[in-house]
């Protein structure tokens, strides 16, 4: 495989290891607010899709001789302190699915960068990560109820 192809492969790679482990944190966050049976099992849910795609994301670019870096302690910091702000006063299920589609849209945003840029990427990598994409879509499609 081509240098280049490679490269934009773990560029992908990397956005989505990135975006599912900062998920992954701020969902832990947003739980230990949720009250909520019904949200807090299907926050729970998505939190352990993370997890697993941040896993096998870090899997294949160590495989690939990539150092996976997730998002600066400083910005997991800051986005754990906004969720404490922002849940103190209202902790409802409406403020919680407020919070979640806010953040998987900035995911989803992050990881459409990274596919745009990287169009001569691995077939397999570009659909695994569009189909990530469709998936994170669909939970914030799913969060609309709470509103």
């Amino acid at each position: 495989m081509n240098d280049f192809k490679n490269r934009q492969s773990s560029e992908i790679l990397k956005s989505v290891y990135k975006n599912a482990d900062m998920a992954y944190e701020s969902s832990g966050d947003v739980l230990k607010c949720c009250t909520d049976k019904k949200l807090r099992n299907e926050i729970a849910a998505e939190r352990e899709r993370y997890r697993s795609v941040a896993s096998q994301a870090r899997t294949e670019l160590v495989r690939r001789g990539s150092v996976p870096k997730p998002y600066p302690s400083y910005t997991k910091m800051m986005a754990k302190m906004g969720i404490q702000m922002k849940t103190m006063a209202d902790n409802s299920p409406q403020k919680l699915a407020e919070l979640m589609v806010r953040g998987t849209t900035m995911g989803i945003i992050d990881m459409q960068h990274a596919l745009n840029r990287s169009s001569k990427a691995e077939e397999r990598i570009k659909s695994d990560a569009d189909a990530l994409l469709k998936r994170e879509q669909q939970f914030c499609d799913h969060l609309k109820q709470y509103l």
